[in-house]
């Protein structure tokens, strides 16, 4: 004696059942953001802390501090190469196509 009601399809869902649901983006400097935010609170917990409950951590945190920073550093210069390089890739393929209109 249940019914069961059909849910309203969603705006930009596909009505194939067979594609595979794409998962949602992440912005392409989320890892960097992330990890270096990561970092600046293992660099607080590290260094600067005043908690007493918190010097048993002290060294991980240190260390942790040290690795997170950097890699953030790295990677936010590598990705933002990566999107130029993407962006510069796509603006020859305009101009080229545009040459060949003409």
């Amino acid at each position: 004696m249940t019914e069961v009601k059909k849910q309203p399809e969603q705006a930009g869902q596909s009505q194939k059942p067979n594609q595979p649901q794409q998962p949602p983006m992440l912005g392409p400097y989320f890892l960097s953001v992330f990890l270096f935010g990561l970092g600046l609170w293992c660099l607080y917990d590290g260094w600067f802390t005043t908690d007493p409950e918190m010097f048993r951590h002290m060294d991980f945190n240190r260390l942790m501090a040290v690795l997170f920073i950097p890699f953030a550093i790295f990677d936010f210069v590598r990705t933002r190469r990566s999107e130029m390089a993407r962006k510069e890739k796509a603006a020859s393929k305009a101009v080229a196509t545009d040459d060949s209109k003409s």
